[in-house]
């Protein structure tokens, strides 16, 4: 029995030592604070565990027939909490890799908005319209995620019409001058015009710009663009057509 104890503190003492070892090694790497205290104490757990049945093992007790409880209970409670198991694991394994961080905007399944934080049960994100929403951390870990935000900037595209008679050239000369000059804009990448379609009563240009990623400098830019292009053709003396429909003697439209 001496001899058991005496193994069983050694083991203890190694147990946690590692847990300690994990702590710090994780601490020096980019993981989330929580998910550093988990793990470590996981480990710990398991370390303790592990003594203990060293322990009886060497004082002669059958160990075997305690693994086989300890499975059957573990199986047992597993199938009660798969659900809590599982929003869980995703939550140490989002906490770990950081694919988001509080703040960042994100896209998980129909949801998109604003992380506020992130336990390891449910992500809390922040819509546009200001409601909370509690997302199962296995849910956004089996979903595809976009982060909105992480690059730093953020490519918008919308589409401007030029009428048919207007020299399309120097239409896209315009709605480039313009949307370069409109604030919130990056220089870099800079903006394309690219002709993309002809439509029914219109030449169609697609305007790519980059923005700031967040959802505010977005929206707020491509105002600002969208008014620029028009004021620009407009000022140029082009026009943005509208959908033309002739009645013909039958009453049919064209």
């Amino acid at each position: 029995i001496l001899t058991a104890l005496a193994i069983g503190l050694i083991a203890l003492v190694l147990a946690l030592a590692l847990a300690r070892v994990v702590e710090r090694t994780l601490a020096r790497t980019r993981a989330d604070q929580v998910a550093v205290v988990l793990l470590s104490r996981l480990v710990r757990l398991l370390g303790i565990i592990g003594a203990l049945l060293l322990t009886l093992s060497v004082a002669g007790v059958e160990v075997g027939s305690v693994l086989a409880a300890l499975a059957v209970v573990g199986v047992a409670v597993g199938l009660a909490v798969q659900g809590i198991l599982e929003n869980f694991i995703a939550g140490v394994i989002l906490l770990v890799r950081k694919p988001f961080s509080a703040g960042d905007q994100i896209r998980s399944g129909d949801f998109e908005g604003t992380v506020e934080s992130l336990d390891l049960r449910v992500t809390h994100l922040i819509d546009y319209d200001g409601e909370m929403i509690l997302i199962p951390n296995r849910d956004v870990y089996n979903n595809p995620l976009v982060n909105l935000t992480r690059r730093g900037k953020r490519r918008t595209v919308v589409v401007v019409g030029v009428d048919y008679r207007d020299d399309h050239d120097d239409a896209r000369t315009v709605i480039f001058d313009a949307v370069q000059a409109v604030e919130g804009v990056l220089d870099h990448p800079e903006p394309e015009v690219l002709l993309t379609e002809l439509g029914e009563s219109s030449v169609n240009f697609e305007v790519r710009y980059w923005t700031r990623p967040d959802i505010r400098s977005v929206r707020r830019t491509q105002d600002r663009v969208l008014a620029a292009a028009k004021r620009g053709i407009q000022d140029a003396g082009m026009t943005i057509p509208w959908p033309i429909r002739t009645l013909v003697p039958d009453g049919t439209f064209h």
